[in-house]
C-alpha cells in the first residue's frame, strides 16, 4: 500500500463510518420504540416530554465495527479491544432493557479490562512497577468508562463530547504515525457524529448505557497505546486534558455526593451539565459550551507535549486551575437537592 493512500484511509473510514451510523440510527430508533425500549419520563431525574428510544449505542458500535472489519488486520490487540467493548456493549444493552445492579456492572467492567490486559493494552510507565501500572489501568479504564456515562444526561452531551476527544486523540496517533489507531479513532468520531443527527435536542434516540459505557471504553483503551512522552516527560499529561470534561463530572459529582453522603452510584441532579442549564444555558448552549472546553483544553494538552517541561506544567496547571474554578462556580447553583 503506497503511502498516499494510506493516509487517505483514516478518512475514508470516518466517512464510511459517518453514513452508516446515519443509516443505522433511524433503524435502531424505530426497532426500540416497536419493542418498548423506550426511556420514559418520571418527573425527576427524567424530564423529557415523551418516551425516547433507547439502542443508540448498537448504532455507533456497529457503525465502527464494521468500518473496523473493513479497514484494519485485526492484531491481537485490536481484536481485544473488540471483543472487550462488545462485552461492555452487552451489559449496556441489559442495563438499558432491564436494570443491573451497580455492583455487576462493575463486575463485568473489570472482567473486560482483563480482557484488554490479555491483549496486552495496559498502561505502561517504566519507573513504576508492572503491578502498579495494571493497577492504574483498572482505575484509568473504569473512571473513563463511567465518566461518559455520567456526562449522558442531556441530548447530545456525550456524544458531542466524545467526539471531541476521539478527533484529539486521533491526532496524537498522526503525529506518532500510528494509522490503525487513528483509523479507530476517527471512525469512531464519524459514528457519533452521525448518531448526533438524532440525537440533538429534542433527542430521537438516546445512547442508553450501551452506548455511553462503550465509548468512554474504546477511548479510554485506545488513549493507552498513544505515545504522549517522546518530546516532554510530563506529556502524558495531555491524556488527562483529552478527556478533561468527563474527568471533571466523575470529580466533580462525586465530591458533592460524599459531601451529601450520598452514594456514587445513585442518581441525582449534581452533574455539571444540568447545573449549567439551572443557570441559564438552554441545553443546545449547554452542549456548545461543553464541546468548546472540551476542545481548549484538549488543544492545550496538546501543546504541552510539544513545549519544554517547566512551560508546560504551566499550561497543564492552567487548564486545571481553570476546571477547579468551574466547579467552584458550579458549586453555587441552587439545584433544591
Amino acid at each position: 500500500m503506497n503511502g498516499s493512500v494510506r493516509h487517505i484511509l483514516p478518512f475514508a473510514a470516518f466517512a464510511l463510518s459517518l453514513l452508516l451510523s446515519l443509516y443505522l440510527t433511524p433503524i435502531f430508533r424505530d426497532a426500540a420504540r416497536k419493542f418498548g425500549i423506550v426511556d420514559a419520563p418520571d418527573g425527576k431525574l427524567k424530564t423529557q416530554a415523551v418516551p425516547v428510544a433507547y439502542l443508540g449505542g448498537l448504532a455507533v458500535f456497529g457503525s465502527v465495527l464494521f468500518t473496523a472489519a473493513l479497514f484494519l488486520r485485526f492484531s491481537d490487540k485490536i481484536s481485544g479491544l473488540l471483543l472487550a467493548a462488545a462485552v461492555i456493549v452487552l451489559l449496556g444493552l441489559i442495563d438499558d432493557i432491564g436494570r443491573l445492579s451497580p455492583r455487576i456492572k462493575l463486575l463485568v467492567q473489570v472482567i473486560s479490562v482483563f480482557l484488554l490486559l490479555k491483549a496486552g493494552i495496559r498502561i505502561r510507565i517504566e519507573a513504576f512497577p508492572p503491578m502498579l501500572c495494571i493497577a492504574l489501568t483498572f482505575a484509568w479504564m473504569i473512571v473513563l468508562t463511567n465518566g461518559f456515562n455520567l456526562i449522558d444526561v442531556m441530548d447530545g452531551l456525550a456524544p458531542g463530547v466524545a467526539a471531541v476527544s476521539s478527533v484529539f486523540l486521533a491526532v496524537v496517533f498522526r503525529l506518532q504515525g500510528n494509522i490503525m489507531g487513528m483509523i479507530l479513532c476517527l471512525a469512531l468520531s464519524g459514528a457519533l457524529l452521525g448518531f448526533l443527527r438524532y440525537n440533538r435536542p429534542p433527542a430521537q434516540i438516546y445512547l442508553g448505557d450501551t452506548g455511553s459505557l462503550v465509548v468512554g471504553f474504546l477511548l479510554a483503551g485506545l488513549a493507552m497505546e498513544g505515545d504522549y512522552t517522546g518530546r516532554n516527560p510530563f506529556g502524558w499529561i495531555a491524556v488527562l486534558c483529552i478527556f478533561a470534561v468527563p474527568l471533571f463530572e466523575v470529580f466533580f459529582v462525586s465530591c458533592l455526593r460524599f459531601r451529601r453522603g450520598v452514594s456514587i452510584f445513585k442518581g441525582s441532579r449534581d452533574h455539571f451539565s444540568l447545573r449549567l442549564r439551572r443557570w441559564r444555558l438552554t441545553p443546545g448552549e449547554t452542549v456548545v459550551t461543553s464541546c468548546v472546553g472540551a476542545s481548549l483544553s484538549a488543544a492545550a494538552g496538546l501543546a504541552g507535549m510539544f513545549l519544554d517541561p517547566v512551560p508546560s506544567l504551566f499550561a497543564y496547571g492552567l487548564v486545571f486551575l481553570l476546571f477547579l474554578a468551574a466547579g467552584a462556580l458550579l458549586k453555587k447553583i441552587d439545584m433544591g437537592l
